[in-house]
């Protein structure tokens, strides 16, 4: 740092600082000297110019038109077969042979009133629903239901359903029927 100093005197700051100003002037002077347009093509050198030195709105300036649509070329050659896939994944089970079963618990004033219905052979259950005839308290339009289900319970095998219900009126009430209905079908 000491050498530096010793030999920075002012007069070697002087004349640095004069070189500095007589070579930026001279280039901006020259660069005030060129008359418009009197660079062309003879004076840049080959591949001087490339498209990324071209402004955005120059490149847009030189594009024309779109032309014509040419004609189609010959199809290529079949390309190589792809890799064979994955398989799929395993699909839901599907059913056959859908059947409707019924029964009923016959018409009295028996509450609560248990109907069981077993699908025929080896068939699920895949539905159920019930009905509820009678066991009515007053006459239409005002008629209250007196009879109401209270459970349906589906064996562990999927083949059987029972359904239970009462009438709520207890003794005293019209006569009512339960029945009970599922839907079996093959499943597999």
């Amino acid at each position: 740092m000491k050498k530096i100093r010793k030999r920075l005197t002012y007069a070697n700051v002087m004349s640095s600082l004069a070189v500095f100003m007589v070579l930026g002037g001279a280039s901006a002077f020259a660069a005030s000297q060129l008359a418009k347009e009197s660079v062309g093509s003879s004076q840049l050198k080959k591949e001087a110019v490339t498209l990324a030195k071209i402004k955005k709105a120059a490149k847009t300036a030189l594009r024309g038109q779109t032309g014509p649509q040419g004609i189609q070329g010959k199809q290529g050659e079949r390309g190589l077969q792809g890799e064979r896939g994955l398989p799929g994944l395993q699909g839901i089970p599907g059913i056959s042979g859908l059947q409707r079963v019924t029964d009923v618990v016959a018409s009295s004033t028996t509450s609560p009133k248990t109907v069981t219905v077993t699908c025929p052979g080896t068939k699920k259950i895949i539905g159920t629903g019930f009905d509820i005839d009678g066991g009515s308290s007053g006459t239409a339009p005002t008629a209250v239901k007196e009879a109401t289900i209270d459970q349906v319970e589906i064996s562990a095998g999927l083949d059987a359903a029972t359904f239970e219900a009462y009438n709520q009126k207890g003794a005293g009430a019209p006569a009512w029927l339960l029945r009970g209905v599922i839907l079996c079908a093959n499943v597999s």
